[in-house]
């Protein structure tokens, strides 16, 4: 392996020297290649030991470390394609030459392929597109902390708030996790990216008579708001208060997904509705089977149909929740201040099941968390009466009366200590408070005599 000048015939026919240093070396294959480096000779020489560092690796079969994978990174496009082509370089390392839009692409189709919603998709291939844009990332070597953070910065003085800075960050780590996981790059430079805080505010919860208030009143008030009827609202209301569902798996729920089986009742959740994409079955209490057969036996729908059609995907579920709350005469703001909104069906589903006497486990696999800090933190509060009882639960003294004990206590602890004093020859309270007073005052003691 070297490092030298071509030389060449000019017009004139004189021999000239190029402007640019080559390297000559042999490749894994025993090949051997001529390419242009640098006009800077100690550059070129430092290109030469890097290659002959990679011809070396390859001959011996063995894996790119740490600095060799990030020299790959950092290769000019027109090199690094060279070296693909002669084997030195794996074709899937060799795809850090290709645009991030491409890699957008594929990544796109894969979530697409693990079965992620179609608003999935596009959401997060729309966040990743105009990161790329502002930030102007081409490759993925482009991509630097301190670039996304200076960015995120930019969107805050934008407006945008902390829980949408942290769907942008989001969606572009979880970008470069598939890449590095793909082999297309070789780490993540953003893995330990801190997102912001979601800005979200607590939601209300409804106590259990609350909830049954809301439920009854709109069923038997039945006021039609739309192409919904209060009845139908109303199982809607009980679906999402007795399993925990979702606005969007509610919405989308089919009847085929309902098991109302007497024994075993329970709604399917698709993993494509799911928000951690994961397949869930939710029990479903007795009373609501009943409920949910009765109106399936009414409406004779198939089984492709949504359960809730009367409402469409765009329905706004918090303003009717709002309106049956009026009617029912419930506060639209709980005891804690937090105002109700739909999801706040959720977080009383979660409550009511962490103020029984509900394993703290079984409690967070309802809630489909994975994290019980989220479940009992966030979703879940206490009601008063639950606090109630609770207390009942302490240990009970029978007819034990700890005030009258102590008070007997007390005076066996005062007699024990007159009695202690007696025997140390100390005087007792009466012949204390006697000999106070056989003390002369000062100024008259009797002399002494001598």
């Amino acid at each position: 392996m070297r490092v030298y000048k071509a030389t060449y015939k000019d017009r004139e026919g004189e021999q000239r020297k190029s402007a640019k240093w080559y390297l000559d070396f042999a490749d894994h294959n025993q090949l051997r290649h001529k390419i242009p480096a640098f006009a800077d000779k100690r550059l070129s020489e430092a290109l030469l030991r890097n290659v002959e560092s990679l011809v070396n690796c390859r001959s011996a079969g063995q894996e790119l470390d740490a600095k060799q994978s990030q020299w790959i990174e950092t290769m000019p496009d027109s090199l690094l394609r060279k070296f693909v082509s002669w084997g030195l370089i794996d074709g899937q390392r060799g795809q850090t030459t290709k645009p991030l839009t491409e890699h957008i692409s594929d990544y796109a189709r894969v979530l697409e392929a693990k079965g992620r919603s179609r608003d999935y998709v596009t959401r997060s291939v729309n966040r990743l597109r105009k990161i790329i844009c502002d930030c102007r990332f081409c490759y993925f070597r482009d991509i630097t902390r301190s670039a996304v953070e200076t960015y995120s910065g930019r969107l805050q003085k934008d407006g945008y708030g902390d829980t949408s800075r942290g769907h942008y960050l989001s969606a572009l780590v979880s970008f470069l996790n598939w890449a590095s996981t793909d082999g297309r790059i070789v780490t993540n430079s953003l893995a330990k990216l801190e997102k912001p805080k979601r800005d979200s505010e607590k939601k209300g919860v409804l106590t259990p008579e609350q909830f049954i208030a809301l439920v009854k009143t709109t069923f038997e008030k039945n006021v039609l708001v739309g192409s919904s009827s209060g009845a139908e609202r109303a199982v809607l209301y009980l679906l999402a208060g007795m399993t925990g569902l979702r606005r969007k798996e509610l919405l989308n729920i089919r009847w085929a997904d309902l098991c109302l089986s007497a024994d075993n009742a329970f709604v399917r959740v698709p993993a494509k509705l799911a928000k951690n994409s994961k397949e869930a079955e939710q029990p479903v209490p007795p009373a609501t089977v009943a409920i949910l057969q009765a109106l399936k036996a009414q409406a004779r729908p198939n089984d492709s149909d949504r359960v809730f059609a009367c409402l469409s995907h765009h329905v706004n579920t918090a303003e009717l929740l709002r309106e049956d709350l009026a009617r029912a005469g419930i506060e639209a703001i709980d005891k804690d201040g937090n105002a109700i909104c739909f999801h706040s069906l959720r977080n009383s589903y979660i409550s009511f099941l962490a103020n029984s006497q509900t394993p703290a486990k079984v409690v967070q696999k309802l809630a489909r968390h994975s994290d019980p800090r989220l479940t009992f933190n966030t979703y879940a509060r206490t009601f008063a009466e639950a606090e109630q009882k609770a207390v009942t639960f302490l240990p009970n003294f029978g007819d034990f009366v700890l005030s009258t004990s102590l008070d007997k206590v007390c005076r066996k602890q005062a007699i024990s200590r007159d009695n202690q004093r007696h025997e140390n020859g100390q005087d007792t309270r009466e012949t204390a408070f006697l000999a106070v007073h056989q003390i002369p005052p000062r100024g008259v003691e009797p002399l002494l005599p001598g």
